[in-house]
């Protein structure tokens, strides 16, 4: 829920429960805009204080009257401010605080070690972990094209590498999942300095411990789509499509039930097919979502095969995956949102009431793609999303950061070079930039 915040003038608290949350500046820096990201148990509320009540320093903010022990409570404050001529995100957090309580949140750069940013890259992979609250990224390709193996942690206000080895090679165009039945990250395939990658990998969230899974592979891979699988279908993950080392693009199904991976229902790749297929036709650079409450997973976009093709095909279909079997979505489905790769796709709910998914960026026969659109749950139509859109690019890592509820979005290739630049996307303010 987005709510204006009450500025330091307001004497009483405007409902019967209320937080004084105070904010320390560092010396000669004034505050432009604050916004306070309140977890209230399940209940996220957005204050966004711009001017003289950001300036106020300190606010009331409005809290449920839950005192038990098991109902948690977070606030994360991030403040753009100006020191001198320049401006700058400064940032901080807190969750010790009770009902009617306050607290005083330093708010920091973030400039100096523990803290760091990841260099500029495209196809690295991101995922969020439910048990640590924030989300991982991997790999990808720098700016010298050469892949890497760098793990980095986002927790709502600021990145921190993490220890990355002994684990898997270098490697971008790959997947990285939070798995649920096993509780513990999987990385698989993708491409490294000696080619395509057949490798799964699964990361101990509370260790960070990397340890190669003894298991039969689905092939070597890349630029497949890879999300949690539906709902009681007894798979963890799923995975569609792809491209081998030969060029050759795929269309296969694989199941990974938290153990080993099970194939699942695949397409022959025809040039045309002849008949209506009961399986999506192959395809690379295409992305699954998470739907209809989890209970299927739809497929979206990509690159038809075979390859190599002188021209782009796309699917102007959506397909559903309901745990057992593929058929078609009955969603609308505009060509032109459909009609990319290497685009992002992140499912998205918020305590507003918004439940769909967030569709953007990626590439097509004219160029890269600067558009982006929700797609509502509701109604089953793409809300086009228009107010200060980031640059054209593809190739992005992204996904849905569930304790902040905001779409999470990092570098990518734009027209001239690759991006280094952290996005987030929530339904009530739109676009923010954070970082360099």
């Amino acid at each position: 829920m987005w709510v204006s915040g009450c500025g330091g003038a307001v004497p009483t608290c405007p409902t019967e429960h209320c937080l004084a949350l105070s904010v320390n500046l560092p010396p000669d820096v004034t505050a432009n805009t604050v916004e306070v990201m309140l977890r209230d148990g399940e209940r996220l509320t957005r204050h966004r204080m711009v001017g003289q009540s950001a300036t106020a320093g300190s606010w009331l903010l409005p809290l449920s009257d839950d005192a038990s022990s098991n109902h948690r409570r977070a606030v994360y404050v991030r403040a753009v401010v100006e020191a001198g001529v320049q401006q700058r995100e400064l940032v901080g957090s807190s969750s010790q605080f009770p009902v009617d309580g306050a607290v005083t949140v330093p708010l920091d750069g973030c400039e100096q070690a523990p803290c760091a940013h990841p260099s500029a890259r495209r196809s690295a992979a991101m995922t969020y972990v439910p048990s640590t609250r924030t989300l991982l990224m991997h790999g990808g390709f720098g700016e010298s094209g050469a892949p890497l193996d760098d793990l980095w942690a986002w927790n709502g206000l600021a990145w921190l590498r993490l220890p990355s080895s002994p684990g898997p090679v270098a490697r971008g165009q790959h997947g990285l999942a939070f798995d649920p039945v096993s509780g513990k990250v999987l990385l698989f395939g993708g491409l490294g300095s000696q080619g395509v990658l057949d490798d799964t990998w699964l990361l101990d969230v509370s260790s960070l411990a990397w340890e190669r899974a003894q298991v039969a592979s689905p092939g070597a891979r890349r630029l497949f789509a890879m999300a949690e699988a539906p709902v009681g279908s007894m798979s963890g993950l799923m995975l569609f499509g792809g491209q081998d080392e030969s060029g050759a693009v795929l269309g296969e199904t694989w199941l990974w039930n938290g153990q080993r991976w099970l194939p699942g229902p695949s397409s022959l790749c025809p040039v045309r097919a002849l008949l209506p297929s009961p399986v999506p036709r192959c395809r690379v650079g295409s992305t699954l979502l998470p739907w209809s409450q989890g209970r299927e997973s739809i497929l979206l976009g990509g690159w038809l095969g075979p390859q190599p093709a002188t021209a782009l095909e796309s699917d102007e279909s959506l397909w559903r995956w309901d745990g057992a079997s593929w058929s078609l979505a009955p969603l609308y489905r505009p060509t032109y949102v459909l009609s990319r790769y290497l685009h992002a796709a992140v499912p998205m709910a918020s305590s507003t009431g918004f439940h769909g998914a967030w569709v953007g960026f990626g590439d097509d026969s004219t160029g890269l793609r600067q558009d982006s659109y929700l797609l509502s749950a509701a109604d089953g139509a793409f809300q086009p999303l228009w107010s200060d859109a980031p640059s054209p690019r593809a190739e992005v890592a992204s996904a849905f950061d569930v304790e902040r509820e905001e779409v999470v979005i990092f570098g990518g290739r734009s027209a001239t070079r690759l991006e280094s630049e952290t996005l987030t996307f929530s339904s009530e303010i739109g676009y923010q930039r954070h970082g360099n």
